[in-house]
């Protein structure tokens, strides 16, 4: 049946366990993005080259790999490969970490591993949670799925920065050190697609049933750029960006940040990164909670204010007061503490707004959220160098307004309109979902 609300079907599947083994595919990204590609690829880049700035641009390519997310999400649509797409890129990191094994001390296949790594995690982060935001689940379950999916990856980062740091004490060398990495996407691919043959055909019953309302984008896969971007969803894009920037201007800035504005020692600031990522991990519960009474854009919304709230806080402490450590810690705690309500709920925010297929939608987001996170890294790394590091506060903090004011103004009166529509409209079974969920 089709949910009022969405314009996507759903079954309003009520029953069901809240974790997978499917994924693993989130455990992947953080273990590969977040451990490997951060923890190696930096550092190898800078001694094989004896250059700073090639291991940064290196960096970049990988995260600009992202912005392939709507080409991916709407290919896995059209030809009803999401099982293919998701398992090939985590398939894919392993080939990009055996490439830069094989290196071997030299940068003729930096560009091209570089690529591969970013197609290779777009194709994951695009295709991944569309397993349970397209799925037709209750709100309930949906939520619970997504709490669980989104805690993978801190989990991958955690296990892949022990196995990385393991290797660095036992003095591998960095040739060693991708093939482990290699070896465990290896691993976590034959796990993956091991257990997603089922859901993947949930996704597409789901799909199947709710082609009419998508306009032929799900038979045909064509989508216009103005049904992307002159639309509700446009718009939500445009917030994603933006809240990308400012978490993402501050977060690759915050090692110079912290000792700079505010005078907090380098092993403070690791210290103070370290609590940030347990806190995450915690507050995926309660956000998830509170996504499964309140539904996803509440809690999105809740992630792009305590942004706002921790940039402009560490922003006025630098400007005002940077001798007060204590309120600077606790607004740069605000500021990160606001991933766990965004990442939660931004894919289910992203198919609410959308009138196309999950693939296509979540693709855009993960897209858009790339660019974000390019733009933060050149303009924080700009203003830095210009106006000092507290002007990447101001800068983040700007940015951050604008999403929260564009969010509030356009995206929740047009969410308010839906719910009184979904609520007014007698679609079958919405009332007993409304009422389990």
């Amino acid at each position: 049946m089709t949910d009022a609300s969405t314009g996507t079907a759903t079954s309003s599947t009520e029953a069901g366990p809240s974790f997978e083994w499917w994924m693993l595919s989130n455990f992947a990204v953080g273990a590969g993005f977040s451990a490997f590609i951060a923890l190696l690829i930096p550092p190898y880049v800078t001694e094989t080259t004896d250059d700073v700035t090639a291991s940064g641009v290196v960096m970049a390519v990988i995260s600009l790999g992202a912005v392939l997310g709507p080409v991916l999400g709407s290919f896995a649509d059209k030809y009803r490969a999401h099982r293919a797409v998701m398992c090939g890129g985590i398939l894919g990191m392993g080939l990009g970490f055996a490439l830069f094994a094989g290196a071997a001390e030299s940068s003729a296949l930096f560009a091209l591993d570089a690529i591969i790594l970013g197609v290779s995690v777009a194709a994951i982060s695009a295709v991944a949670p569309v397993f349970v935001v397209g799925a037709g689940l209750s709100q309930g379950l949906e939520a619970k799925r997504m709490t669980y999916y989104s805690l993978m990856m801190p989990a991958g980062q955690v296990v892949g920065g022990v196995l990385t740091t393991a290797a660095v004490q036992a003095e591998w060398s960095f040739s060693n050190r991708f093939w482990l990495a290699a070896v465990v996407s290896a691993l976590l691919f034959l796990a993956v697609l091991a257990t997603s043959s089922g859901p993947e055909k949930r996704v597409h019953r789901v799909m199947d049933e709710a082609a009419p309302s998508y306009d032929d984008a799900a038979d045909g896969g064509k989508i216009g750029l103005s049904a992307v971007l002159w639309s509700a969803f446009g718009v939500f894009l445009l917030v994603s960006t933006l809240t990308s920037v400012a978490n993402n201007g501050i977060n690759n800035q915050i090692s110079n940040i912290l000792p700079n504005v505010y005078g907090i020692s380098e092993s403070g600031t690791s210290t103070l990164i370290a609590v940030a990522g347990l806190l995450n991990i915690v507050l995926f519960f309660p956000a998830g909670r509170w996504m499964a009474r309140s539904g996803a854009p509440a809690v999105y919304n809740a992630g792009l204010i305590l942004r706002l709230g921790g940039a402009l806080g560490m922003a006025l402490v630098g400007w005002l007061a940077s001798s007060a450590v204590i309120v600077a810690i606790a607004c740069m705690q605000l500021l990160y503490q606001g991933s766990p309500f965004a990442r939660l709920a931004q894919p289910s925010t992203a198919v609410g707004f959308a009138t196309f297929p999950a693939g296509a939608a979540n693709g855009w987001l993960i897209g858009c959220s790339a660019l974000g996170s390019f733009l933060g890294s050149v303009l924080g790394g700009v203003f830095a160098d210009r106006w000092g590091f507290n002007s990447v506060n101001w800068m983040a903090a700007a940015a951050a307004a604008g999403s929260v004011l564009i969010a509030l103004l356009f995206l929740l009166p047009k969410t308010r309109s839906k719910d009184a529509d979904a609520a007014a409209e007698p679609v079958p079974g919405a009332a007993a979902k409304a009422a389990t969920a």
